[in-house]
């Protein structure tokens, strides 16, 4: 799953972060997403820090879905805007790579 928007809240503590973000879908309404990181034991690992993310930050999310189709998601990678990217966890091996 991608969806983008603009981040109102970034928590970097155990045992996982947890991002909220404001998506406008089509039309102007906004919908609120919770997205869950690793632990930031591992998110320091692969770069981040609690600064990384910050609100008012412009961002795509890539994640797996909920399984009960709310708007929340195990995040992947965050891509800002000037195209750099925090990964948050390993790649699903089986997924499609290149897809966009």
């Amino acid at each position: 799953v991608k969806v983008s928007g603009v981040i109102d809240e970034f928590s970097f503590r155990n045992p996982h972060g947890l991002l909220l973000l404001t998506v406008k879908k089509e039309g102007g309404q906004a919908e609120q997403w919770r997205i869950e990181t690793n632990s930031p034991n591992i998110l320091r690992r692969r770069g981040w820090t609690e600064a990384s993310i910050k609100p008012g930050d412009r961002i795509k999310v890539e994640g797996y879905p909920s399984r009960d189709g709310s708007n929340y998601l195990r995040l992947y990678r965050v891509i800002f805007a000037d195209g750099h990217e925090l990964v948050g966890q390993r790649p699903d091996p089986t997924a499609p790579s290149g897809a966009d």
